[in-house]
């Protein structure tokens, strides 16, 4: 039976069937990086598209760049080709490809036929697949032939022939064993996994060889063969040691990024993104004037970019503190030297100059936030000729290699912009409510709800006895207009009294407008009244879900459910519980005491409380009374109590 069609693959008239062009050639849309050429507009559309959606999320898992849409819409674009809805043309295709991807990407939500961008998504996310390539071997695998020899080819045949040949009773091998022998007779090439899984077997079953039945060709024969026998073996061995060697190589290669610990994105801290390179800039010094280096061009900056996006997986750009960690620099800066505060995520042209979208560790995140706006940056980047760390290949002309973080920077404070949090991102210091005293808060806002509610319900009932009393007062002049209807026939040949009353009647209505002016103008303050205390209300209610919520995070806190650096991720998944419970669940189901309480309290030798909450009270101490900012007594109490603090952020 053929399958019918459905309308989402009604293939292009044959006019419109592309595969390909002088731009985009045949297989440009393979890649993750949309390695292709689109028109300007839909760039700005697919940039609109990617701000919207960041804007709603935080965690790396969840977020896309611009390189990941362009791949999406240029495979939508070449699908539109074999199947399309009618009615759509390309162009419109591609972009319900697009929003169809960020869907999956936002609620993990698609059709089951959805598949083909699953190797898009974001690192960490929960459906992400690789290339089956990719899946049986790494890039760092490439010269390594994963086919096995013929001499294995032949020892997997002979242990199927001979096992066929056995009476059931005598007859080895599982069924995994079994499936492996054919794979390897059919020549089939093995992922890295399962040649690791063949030396094993090999390394444990070898003293099989001194079984009762070996000579017999008995189970342990067949298996051992079946597995690809002694030249297995041997070239398991060879394969295992091969990849041994590129691991080492590639960690060499990748110490770099390993060095900075972020390896796991999903506990880093979004930032607000920062001009950190002015457009056209021209840095002097200070002391003689003199320019310092060449002005910076909208050409560089692309450049930049563009290499940025070709090697930030292996070569990440990591945020620096003073300049600590260049191997140019001879800088001295503690506590935070050698570490790295964070990376970069995303780096965008913008008409002022270059922005940077950051990603901190808990100790960059704090030192951002401690510096109270008072921070800038400083990027490190080369200018010239670049070459590939992992291969020694030309890769452009210019790098973006560090951002660090300054109070001095060199470029002018009015070109580049401060370095901040998220307003989201700032968390509430633990130590600022109890438990206790957040449930007495949610009381007290629970009484006011009560006392907004009762002054609704009685102005609610002012404003429609008002409406009754309008309505009462337009009978009575209807009721007045038809007696002075009847009074004007009644004395109808008397011109004069007919003058007379039609003045009277005047002054009548006169009289009446002026009064329902007046209750008009009472029945829209009772309203504006009504609509302020629903706004109270609204903001009563709104205050009390964040009391709740952070009584119910603290709780968790509390009870060791989470970590301190997963209370921003809980609040988050406490939002959205209404509508995607199971984020909240996984935290509340947890069993207690699974996560480390970085708010642990230790004490020095002196047997001193040794804590942040104590670090912090004996900061404020010192800020009163030297009459300084916080932050200064913090770099006071840090230069004077080195053990102290290093004690309490492991400096």
């Amino acid at each position: 039976m053929v399958k019918k069609r459905t309308k989402a693959q009604t293939p292009a008239p044959k006019k419109d069937r592309i595969k390909g062009s002088k731009t985009n050639p045949k297989g440009s849309a393979s890649g993750s990086r949309g390695g292709i050429k689109i028109s300007d507009e839909a760039v700005k559309s697919l940039e609109n598209m990617r701000d919207k959606h960041n804007a709603r999320f935080t965690k790396s898992s969840r977020r896309v760049d611009l390189g990941k849409l362009k791949a999406v819409f240029r495979r939508g674009a070449g699908a539109f080709s074999t199947s399309h809805r009618p009615g759509m043309n390309r162009n419109q295709w591609a972009f319900a490809r697009v929003r169809a991807f960020l869907k999956l990407v936002a609620t993990g939500q698609r059709k089951k036929a959805y598949t083909t961008d699953l190797d898009l998504l974001p690192s960490g996310h929960p459906q992400k697949t690789e290339k089956k390539s990719e899946q049986l071997a790494p890039k760092k695998y490439d010269h390594i032939d994963f086919k096995p020899p013929k001499g294995v080819q032949d020892a997997a045949a002979r242990a199927l022939e001979v096992r066929a040949s056995k009476p059931a009773s005598q007859r080895g091998m599982t069924d995994i064993g079994i499936a492996r022998a054919r794979d390897l007779k059919a020549g089939k090439t093995l992922s890295p996994e399962t040649v690791k899984r063949m030396l094993a077997y090999f390394t444990r079953h070898e003293v099989d060889k001194t079984g009762s039945t070996w000579k017999d060709q008995g189970k342990g024969w067949q298996a051992w063969h079946g597995w690809g026998g002694d030249a297995g073996f041997s070239w398991s061995r060879k394969i295992v040691k091969q990849m041994k060697s590129a691991d080492e190589k590639s960690q060499s290669l990748t110490a770099y990024t390993e060095a900075i610990q972020l390896n796991d994105s999903s506990e880093l801290i979004t930032g607000k993104p920062f001009l950190t390179l002015g457009v056209d800039q021209q840095v002097c010094s200070r002391m003689s004037g003199e320019p310092v280096g060449k002005p910076i061009t909208q050409d560089t900056l692309k450049e930049l970019v563009r290499v940025f996006e070709a090697t930030k997986e292996s070569s990440p750009v990591i945020i620096d503190w003073q300049h600590a960690t260049s191997p140019y620099s001879d800088n001295i800066a503690t506590p935070e030297t050698g570490n790295a505060l964070g990376k970069i995520t995303s780096l965008e042209i913008r008409d002022d100059g270059l922005y940077a979208y950051p990603e901190y560790t808990s100790k960059g995140a704090q030192i951002v936030q401690d510096a109270e706006g008072v921070l800038w940056s400083s990027p490190e980047f080369l200018v010239g000729e670049v070459y590939d760390r992992n291969g020694g290949e030309l890769i452009g002309q210019a790098q973006m290699l560090a951002i660090t973080l300054t109070p001095r920077p060199a470029q002018s404070h009015d070109q580049i912009s401060t370095v901040r949090l998220n307003e989201s991102e700032v968390q509430m210091d633990n130590d600022q409510m109890s438990i206790d005293e957040l449930r007495a808060a949610l009381e007290a806002k629970d009484e006011l709800v009560k006392q907004l509610e009762a002054q609704i319900k009685e102005m609610k009932a002012d404003n429609e006895n008002a409406m009754k009393s309008e309505e009462l007062e337009e009978k009575e002049d209807e009721k007045s207009e038809k007696l002075e209807e009847k009074k004007d026939k009644d004395h109808n040949e008397n011109k004069e009294m007919k003058r007379k009353e039609y003045t009277e009647d005047t002054q009548a209505v006169s009289t009446l407008s002026e009064s329902n002016v007046l209750l008009f103008k009472e029945i829209q303050t009772l309203k504006e009244q009504v609509d302020q205390l629903q706004a109270d209300k609204a903001k009563a209610l709104a205050e009390k879900a964040q009391i709740q919520m952070e009584s119910d995070v603290t709780q968790l806190l509390n009870e060791g459910k989470i970590s301190v650096a997963e209370r921003s991720t809980a609040e988050q998944a406490w939002l959205i519980q209404k509508d995607q419970p199971i984020f909240w669940q996984m935290f509340s189901e947890r069993q207690p005491n699974q996560s480390v309480n970085l708010e642990s309290v230790g004490h020095g030798a002196s047997g001193q409380e040794i804590s942040k909450k104590a670090l912090n009270e004996r900061v404020q101490a010192l800020s009163e009374e030297k009459k300084v900012s916080y932050s200064q007594a913090l770099a006071l109490f840090r230069t004077s109590n080195p053990d102290y603090y290093n004690s309490v952020y492991g400096g």
